[in-house]
């Protein structure tokens, strides 16, 4: 019993490690400190367990979700539009592209993505959401729009002109917007 434990622990300790995306590592290392708890309760620590439990797997769990809620994180509302405008239909179609561009250039930032797929059109998601960007795509052309003072924007037009495949045919416009007071 004490070895499948110690084989979980380990599990959860390279997945903490290897993972892409913060939030996840978080949720694993979480994982790893409430296994690791258990551990100690097998090898007759059970003061040992409680403070590993409480601290560790629930405490410091929730002060990282809360820390990287407030500061990591990188909202993306996405938008795809056929011939008659914006069609929840097609708001997969094509998406893979750009967006995992962004998400790559989220990654490399140590950003997460959060990805908000939406029928909405851009004038309500400005005036009625907190962004930081808004991708509108139609057929082989993203719109990408973000906040004048984002300072991400002028990082992600290098980033994706320089690591965009030049054999596929995809045009992609960054535009800054300037929110009325």
């Amino acid at each position: 019993m004490t070895r499948f434990f110690l084989i979980l622990m380990i599990v959860f300790a390279v997945l903490a490690v290897r993972t892409r995306k913060l939030r996840r590592a978080v949720i694993h290392m979480g994982v790893f400190s409430l296994i690791s708890s258990f551990a100690y309760l097998l090898y007759s620590a059970p003061d040992v367990a409680i403070a590993e439990a409480v601290i560790g797997s629930t405490l410091a769990t929730i002060l990282y979700l809360v820390a990287l809620q407030k500061y990591k994180v990188f909202t993306i509302y996405y938008t795809n539009e056929d011939a008659s405008g914006i069609n929840d239909k097609y708001i997969s179609k094509g998406r893979g592209y750009i967006l995992n561009m962004i998400e790559k250039f989220c990654i490399s930032r140590e950003l997460e993505p959060q990805v908000i797929y939406t029928t909405e059109s851009l004038e309500q998601i400005i005036s009625e959401h907190q962004y930081d960007l808004i991708v509108r795509q139609r057929d082989n052309r993203a719109f990408i729009y973000g906040h004048k003072e984002n300072y991400q924007l002028d990082s992600l037009q290098e980033y994706i002109y320089t690591k965009r495949d030049r054999d596929i045919d995809f045009h992609c416009v960054i535009q800054k917007i300037e929110e009325e007071d």
